[in-house]
């Protein structure tokens, strides 16, 4: 990648700067376009080719980038509330058995949102729900097995919440919940109590 990355360098969308193609790769281009009149001892991105990438910049496994690799790209933040249109008339179930309600999922995501936002958990952007943490397939089969989505997202949402956003503080975004703070008890209050749970009042149910 180290010789590739200076064709990122480009001037009229053509690399600035061909790299000289190894042995093997020289070799190889031969081969693959004999008959054409290609020097093929040099390599350069044309400028039809484009790159496009996306990233998500709160995944623990991205290392920080510097800034001679960014210059070479263009950016564009995709806000955490992009599209949540697109999500507005899904209906989920929580809670399990006489208890359950149903609430619609982009209300629920914002007032979690609200909370990570507060003073008392003070979280940066990029660790919000967005409008498709839980899948585009979830949400469209969430009232064909009720409890199998409950399920879900206890180990999607409330995990994730629990294990890496409050990781030290989980008292502050399960505000309600006066069981043991572990896992399984906040799991076990969600089920009884919903999103109640968090805090959270005045969430309008939906007659399913």
């Amino acid at each position: 990648f180290g010789d590739t990355f200076q064709l990122l360098d480009r001037k009229l969308g053509t690399s600035e700067y061909p790299i000289a193609t190894s042995e093997d790769i020289r070799k190889y281009l031969e081969e693959e376009f004999k008959g054409y009149p290609i020097d093929c001892t040099q390599m350069a991105i044309p400028s039809n080719m484009f790159i496009w990438a996306t990233m998500n910049s709160a995944d623990q496994g991205v290392f920080p980038m510097d800034t001679a690799f960014k210059r070479r790209w263009e950016f564009e933040y995709i806000g955490i509330n992009d599209e949540m249109e697109k999500v507005e008339e899904y209906v989920i179930p929580v809670g399990m058995g006489e208890n359950r309600k149903y609430i619609k999922w982009n209300e629920l995501r914002i007032r979690i949102n609200d909370i990570l936002l507060s003073d008392e958990c003070r979280v940066n952007e990029d660790k919000l729900l967005g409008p498709f943490f839980i899948s585009k397939n979830m949400l469209e089969n969430a009232l064909l097995d009720e409890d199998k989505f409950v399920k879900a997202f206890e180990s999607k949402v409330i995990m994730y919440l629990f294990e890496d956003v409050m990781k030290m503080r989980p008292q502050n975004i399960f505000r309600e919940h006066d069981g043991k703070m572990i896992f399984s008890d906040i799991c076990m209050d969600f089920e009884v109590n919903r999103e109640k749970v968090f805090g959270i009042d005045g969430l309008e149910y939906i007659e399913k």
